[in-house]
């Protein structure tokens, strides 16, 4: 299959990116289509949706064994389910589904269609293979079982995210929205509770240091990246 756009954002590294899209509904990117593909014309009509469907690719190594069970972490890293049970990145061909909502359609300024998105869970540098319109009556089954996710998974439970002014200012609006919404939905692993522990999350150019004490996630520094 061919490569046509990669997606950009703030997010360079997995650690932090939302476990699930839609979880951080103020994280924006861009999907930046390569020349072959920016024909405008491929974009008419999408200006009548208000989400997509992306298809693109898992990070991961071309000859990674396939496993038939993975542990979602999610269940603690130590429960082991079908991979085609999970969301994993350890799959026959690394590919994932991510439904993202559209901000914009344009050209950027070498030329080169976009579509600015929010709500993605991917990392910068994402190789995208297709893009679809999200059709609600056919893509929406609100009372479909969740298996382990819909156990274990609560969009109402956020951790209270403290961030002193001066780090704020190192960010636009935007931005800042979208860090917030990333740490609130808390980057640690769910085995991982220790309230001494110094954790590093890449956004933005920065890498941003945190504690985690209780249900307060506190931002204790940041330096350029």
């Amino acid at each position: 299959m061919d490569i046509i756009a990669y997606y950009k954002s703030n997010m360079p590294e997995k650690f932090g990116v939302p476990r699930q899209s839609g979880l951080a509904p103020h994280l924006k990117g861009r999907i930046v289509f390569e020349e072959k593909y920016s024909d405008p014309n491929a974009f008419d009509g999408l200006e009548g949706f208000d989400r997509i469907w992306i298809i693109w690719r898992f990070d991961v190594k071309e000859d990674e064994v396939f496993r038939a069970k993975v542990r979602p972490p999610r269940l603690g890293g130590n429960t082991y389910l079908g991979v085609f049970a999970t969301r994993s990145p350890f799959r026959p061909n690394h590919m994932g589904l991510t439904c993202a909502r559209i901000e914009s359609v344009m050209k950027t300024e070498d030329g080169r269609m976009c579509i600015e998105v929010s709500g993605a869970d991917m990392t910068d540098g994402t190789a995208v293979y297709d893009v679809k319109p999200y059709i609600p009556y056919a893509d929406s089954y609100p009372d479909a079982k969740g298996g382990f996710a819909q156990e274990k998974e609560n969009k109402d439970h956020r951790l209270e995210v403290i961030i002193p002014e001066a780090i704020k200012a190192h960010f636009t609006d935007d931005q800042f929205s979208g860090l917030i919404e990333v740490l609130s939905l808390d980057p640690r692993p769910s085995y991982q509770d220790d309230p001494e522990r110094i954790y590093g999350l890449s956004y933005g150019g920065y890498n941003i240091k945190f504690i985690v004490t209780g249900d307060k996630l506190f931002v204790i520094s940041i330096e350029k990246s």
